[in-house]
């Protein structure tokens, strides 16, 4: 498969990327962080991932580089991962740059264009999930305040 990469041993992993030469594919390191779909995953075989879609496109499944990487509730995951959730709209209104890469594993990577923004979305996200909609962005100005106070 072109794009692929076997790495033998008990760390070992199966990838596969799309369009990937041997030249541009990314280098995966025990550690990495890798924004994929699991294709087979057992105790007695090496986990299989896939960063292409169906149609061999990418999609966002890629490498992910700097950033900062929370745990959540799944329902959380959940939550975030609608189309049309109440809960990103202050972060929208409020941060011009960051992303959010959401797994259904319980893990929410955060990037922004600064280390006091990646802390502020993160504290959010770890205290939003069951508030009401009207309380969202008073919880984010009051963490950003105080992020902002502390330095």
């Amino acid at each position: 498969v072109q794009g692929s990469e076997s790495r033998g041993g008990s760390s070992g992993i199966n990838a596969e990327y799309g369009g990937a030469t041997q030249r541009n594919k990314p280098d995966l390191k025990i550690g990495s962080l890798v924004f994929a779909k699991v294709i087979a995953a057992n105790k007695d075989v090496e986990p299989e991932l896939s960063c292409v879609n169906k149609n061999g496109k990418s999609n966002g499944l890629q490498v992910l580089e700097g950033g900062h990487l929370i745990s959540c509730s799944l329902g959380l995951c959940r939550k975030l991962r609608q189309p049309t959730t109440p809960l990103t709209a202050p972060l929208i209104a409020h941060f011009k740059l960051f992303e959010l890469v959401v797994g259904m594993n319980g893990r929410v990577w955060i990037h922004s264009d600064s280390v006091k923004h990646t802390l502020c979305i993160s504290m959010y996200l770890g205290r939003c999930e069951y508030l009401p909609e009207e309380e969202l962005m008073p919880l984010l100005k009051d963490i950003v305040k105080r992020v902002e106070s502390s330095a």
